[in-house]
């Protein structure tokens, strides 16, 4: 009998065809597979590589159709449709080894036979944790339980009257303790021995291993090489206790500018949360400053898609790579302002009432600064030059006096 699940080798074969650009029918026919089998395949495990969105045309398949102008023309419109490309699409199912790749300027999505199987590997062993039936097994099984235990009766006694249920003791108790009955009253005080039970220790929930392919250090350097007119900005995360709150930290390398959000959790969601905010806060200058972001990889970060896609459209609006793990050089103008805000912020001081309004007086003061490196301008002067006061407002900067500049702790009264 034929395997159902394809295996490591098949997917090199598979990412061997699609080198060779060999359409997803002949890499099926070559592994007497269901050529629907290859496309999902490829379709489920190729990794976006986004296109380049900074000072770039919006491509619309709509474009000729339509009888807006070309300037109102945007990813916002409601008449708005990526543009295809048959290959892509339709034959290969990725771009591995395209020879028109570099002047190509539609979204590039790859296929490596490694990283697929892992993916493979992982979903499968938690698809087989937890809960294992289907919907209209929960309903027998809760319908036939539900009466019984009102009655007193015991998880043994009604699985030994009903064999029906091809359940265990152990499997129906581990149900009722997750919660999968719950809508039918049934939960942990529904059971006789419940009260005598220790409370089962709760499992960690299981992280999924982050991918970086396409996003690490090697791969900014290279899109940095094939856009060099693109500013970038380092993201970090600063934090004196470890249950927060916590600073996230945006330095755009072009000016020495930074600003910063406060957050009471350390997770991808939260940190993302604030680009949505500047998203809709700058709307079109959003991508003059947050085109290309660098960061480290701590767990806050790991979620790349929230900080690439905006949540409510799916377009992609930032593209986001990694420092190289334990290299903080890598991000240097973002660790170098740290300096800044740990004259202010110590490591031993307590930042439980710190605000977002202490936040961005001690960045205003900070970005005050005259520097070196900039020829004895401050950040607030350069970022004014490049990109004008407008913008600086937009994000609520303000200019401190020379003479009132302070970076000292007591410029911050938060205890």
């Amino acid at each position: 009998m034929r395997a159902k699940h394809l295996t490591l080798e098949e997917r090199k074969i598979i990412q061997e065809g699609i080198e060779k650009r060999l359409s997803k029918t002949a890499i099926a026919r070559s592994l007497h597979k269901d050529p629907t089998t290859i496309a999902k395949e490829i379709k489920k495990h190729r990794t976006l590589k986004p296109r380049n969105r900074f000072n770039s045309p919006v491509i619309c398949s709509n474009f000729k159709q339509c009888s807006k102008p070309r300037k109102y023309c945007s990813e916002a419109c409601p008449s708005y449709a990526e543009q295809s490309c048959s290959l892509r699409d339709r034959s290969v199912g990725a771009c591995n080894h395209c020879p028109d790749i570099k002047h190509c300027r539609l979204d590039h999505y790859f296929y490596n036979a490694s990283h697929a199987h892992e993916d493979y590997l992982f979903h499968l062993s938690d698809s087989r944790q937890g809960v294992n039936l289907s919907e209209p097994q929960r309903l027998l099984i809760a319908q036939t339980i539900a009466p019984l235990l009102k009655k007193g009766q015991s998880l043994y006694q009604i699985l030994a009257n009903h064999p029906e249920l091809s359940l265990s003791v152990k499997s129906l108790y581990t149900y009722i303790e997750g919660g999968v009955f719950k809508d039918f009253g049934v939960d942990n005080f529904s059971l006789r021995r419940q009260v005598s039970m220790r409370e089962r220790k709760k499992l960690k929930k299981r992280r999924e291993p982050v991918n970086y392919e396409g996003h690490k250090f090697s791969d900014y350097l290279a899109f940095l090489a094939d856009n060099p007119s693109i500013p970038t900005t380092e993201m970090d995360t600063l934090y004196n206790q470890p249950q927060g709150p916590y600073i996230q930290t945006f330095s755009f390398q072009n000016t020495g500018l930074m600003i910063g959000f406060l957050h009471q959790e350390k997770t991808s969601e939260s940190m993302a949360s604030a680009l949505d905010f500047l998203q809709e806060l700058l709307g079109i200058d959003y991508f003059r400053l947050f085109s290309l972001i660098l960061t480290d990889r701590g767990t806050e970060f790991e979620k790349v898609s929230l900080f690439e896609q905006n949540p409510k459209s799916g377009q992609i609006r930032t593209n986001i790579f990694y420092c190289d793990p334990q290299t903080p050089s890598q991000k240097p103008h973002v660790e170098n302002n740290h300096n800044y805000v740990r004259n202010i912020l110590p490591n031993q001081r307590n930042l439980e009432h710190l605000t977002q309004k202490d936040l961005n007086l001690m960045f205003d003061h900070i970005n005050s600064v005259p520097r070196k490196v900039l020829g004895g301008r401050t950040p607030y002067e350069v970022f004014s030059f490049f990109y004008g006061e407008t913008l600086l407002h937009k994000l609520g900067v303000r200019r401190i006096e020379p003479d009132s500049v302070t970076l000292q702790p007591y410029l911050l009264k938060i205890e």
